[in-house]
């Protein structure tokens, strides 16, 4: 282990630098590389000390490109439910990870298979194929989102000044008197506007979340990758996440619109100008949603 390296030292430049990720046996000291199977990082002298011992030259190591640029989980093999035992059998029933505990206390007349045989071909199946690909399509919708919600900002801008524009062309028709009412017209644009541009960005929040949580599901995804065991329960557990995540999107894409209003004039307005009856009215006409019929 990392931890029984003999008479390593930091250097006293090393000791002064604080890094993001630092070596489980040397504090202080820049991680290069992560063990899967011990589950720490190691500094360069650790990682050469780690690959020379003989009971740790089977450890996985992944360092440079392949290096975690998040916290790896404890290893997927351990069950939550029962942490002095290991995850071994799937139940077909239930559709369940199990141990040995497991399989006695709630799977017992379960149909069940030992993970071990399934998951050499686990990379191959249709499931696993069609859970990157769901992450991929997800990607694609969460991109195609953020286009949809560009163009809204785009049109409701040019909509916002266009319609701004002809209040003060039609404002310039009459009187001083309608300056009061001006103020209300325009506020109430303006809070239409205010309203779908705070939405449209908080949509945008979430979408940023949901990219962050498929962004961690394809690095988990590729940290078991070597481990087929561990790959399996990893993917496992991704479907879950990956169902709730597109349950979520599918209310974000939904929501993506916003609510066009125009200056409509008062019928009446041009008889009763003299005598300033009237003005106009911010009529709000329909959403406009992009994937969705509201």
């Amino acid at each position: 282990m990392a931890s029984e390296v003999e008479g390593r030292r930091p250097g006293a430049a090393e000791c002064g630098t604080i890094h993001t990720k630092q070596c489980s046996a040397c504090p202080g000291v820049k991680a290069t590389s992560f063990c899967v199977d011990c589950h720490e990082y190691l500094c360069t002298d650790c990682t050469s000390y780690h690959r020379r011992l003989g009971a740790l030259r089977s450890h996985t190591l992944l360092t440079g490109d392949a290096f975690p640029s998040i916290d790896p989980p404890q290893r997927l093999t351990h069950c939550p439910d029962h942490s002095k035992e290991e995850i071994k059998f799937y139940c077909r029933n239930h559709n369940a990870l199990c141990c040995v505990a497991c399989n006695v206390l709630s799977h017992e007349q379960c149909t069940k298979t030992y993970i071990h045989d399934i998951a050499e071909t686990y990379k191959t199946e249709p499931e696993y194929s069609k859970l990157r690909t769901d992450i991929q399509g997800s990607e694609q919708l969460i991109f195609k989102s953020f286009d949809d919600i560009d163009n809204c900002l785009k049109a409701m801008k040019t909509l916002h000044a266009a319609e701004i524009e002809t209040l003060k062309i039609y404002r310039a028709e009459i009187n001083e008197y309608l300056d009061m009412r001006e103020r209300e017209l325009h506020a109430e644009m303006q809070r239409i506007h205010d309203k779908d541009v705070n939405l449209l960005h908080e949509l945008q929040a979430q979408l940023k979340a949901h990219q962050e949580s498929l962004k961690d599901m394809k690095a988990v995804l590729k940290l078991h990758e070597k481990n087929l065991s561990e790959l399996f329960i990893a993917a496992k557990r991704t479907f879950v996440q990956l169902d709730q995540l597109q349950s979520s999107l599918q209310k974000v894409t939904d929501s993506i619109g916003y609510q066009p209003y125009t200056i409509v004039r008062d019928m009446e307005m041009e008889k009763i100008l003299q005598n300033k009856a009237g003005f106009a009215d911010v009529e709000q006409i329909y959403g406009v949603y992009l994937n969705s019929q509201k």
